[in-house]
């Protein structure tokens, strides 16, 4: 059911606002530290690492529009979407519509894949990740060339196809970038995902909950387990 909407919205609460904006931060000073400055690079990794972990909870007890339930459609919801918005009057989301949730999806896994290859990966000099007894040396070998290789190749082609997207959706009168640094989104028409978040504060009891399980999870990975 679509509601008409003409002034601006609260979307995206701040922690997924600094989610957003610190992902590529991190992929630059991982890529950056990779091969020169492997203290840095953990430490990198262990930032992002505790960034993913705190998404995927706050995808679960989040603030409305930051939950998977809220832009995870079934694939008939994505193939409909894509026939309807080829027509002039696509469909209004405020939060990630069908396809964008699949994207979201897609780039979190990646960057999760990513992260987990490094932890069992090894430079065969100084360095191993802190899971590389776990496994057996052939698993690690496939591991490490995965996450060595995996960054150049599938990451940034899935950045580029995101930041082409952003694009498009901004030549069709979207503003998504100025959506993600505001919080705010200004959709005219009318909107198919909307949620009133008036009189919702910021959940502070489960932020803290959830960046402390992320944290403490880091915590076991890199020195418990």
């Amino acid at each position: 059911m679509s509601t008409p909407l003409h002034h601006p919205v609260k979307v995206w609460d701040w922690s997924i606002r600094l989610f957003h904006w610190s992902l590529p931060v991190l992929l630059y000073l991982l890529w950056h530290s990779a091969g020169e400055d492997l203290d840095r690079h953990m430490l990198f990794a262990q930032l992002m690492l505790g960034l993913l972990l705190y998404r995927l909870i706050w995808g679960f007890i989040g603030t409305p529009y930051a939950r998977f339930r809220h832009f995870v459609y079934h694939p008939a919801r994505i193939l409909a979407y894509l026939r309807a918005s080829l027509g002039p009057d696509k469909p209004v989301y405020l939060s990630h519509n069908p396809l964008g949730g699949l994207m979201v999806l897609v780039l979190l896994g990646t960057l999760l894949l990513q992260a987990v290859t490094g932890l069992f990966a090894t430079d065969d000099i100084f360095y191993t990740g802190p899971l590389y007894d776990r496994v057996s040396r052939s698993t690690s070998d496939w591991m490490t060339q995965w996450h060595k290789s995996w960054f150049y190749e599938g990451l940034l082609l899935l950045v580029g196809l995101h930041v082409l997207a952003i694009g498009l959706y901004k030549l069709r009168g979207e503003g998504l970038v100025q959506a993600m640094v505001t919080g705010r989104k200004a959709a005219t028409g009318r909107v198919t995902d909307l949620v009133d978040v008036r009189r919702q504060g910021f959940p502070w009891l489960r932020f803290v909950l959830a960046a402390s399980a992320a944290c403490g999870l880091v915590w076991l990975i890199f020195n418990g387990l």
